[in-house]
């Protein structure tokens, strides 16, 4: 294994360490959302610049230990959508509490309507109303 290749090991699992940490780091508010765009804009920006100048792409890909810049847009691709699957898997979980909430907020209300009152339940204390952005 040549220098170059422990670079790429290293950046790679750097990186998929990154996204895993998203799986069991909670919250995901307004500046989750920002790194989110601006990791996307890089991204963008990067495939551009590989479109463009596909040899730079070659050279960053030897400079890593990596043989082709094929290679390095393969990983880079890989990496990529591990990212989207964490992401969206995050989103789904997200959606799901949401969805369970509600339904409890619903069953309570049909429950106090159907028993005459005219008030609305209080929610349990165990799930607190959030502001959704």
């Amino acid at each position: 294994m040549g220098e170059g290749q422990l670079i790429i090991k290293i950046a790679l699992i750097a990186v998929l360490a990154i996204v895993g940490l998203l799986l069991v780091v909670p919250g995901r508010g307004a500046r989750g959302q920002a790194i989110q765009r601006l990791s996307l804009l890089l991204a963008l920006f990067l495939g551009v610049l590989a479109v463009i100048f596909p040899d730079a792409t070659t050279s960053v890909a030897n400079f890593l230990g990596i043989g082709r810049g094929v290679d390095l847009l393969f990983y880079a691709s890989i990496v990529a959508a591990i990212g989207y699957v964490v992401t969206t898997t995050l989103r789904l979980r997200k959606a799901d509490r949401d969805f369970t909430i509600l339904a409890r907020k619903v069953a309570l209300l049909e429950a106090n309507l159907r028993e005459g009152h005219d008030t609305l339940p209080e929610p349990p204390a165990s799930e607190p109303i959030r502001p959704q952005h």
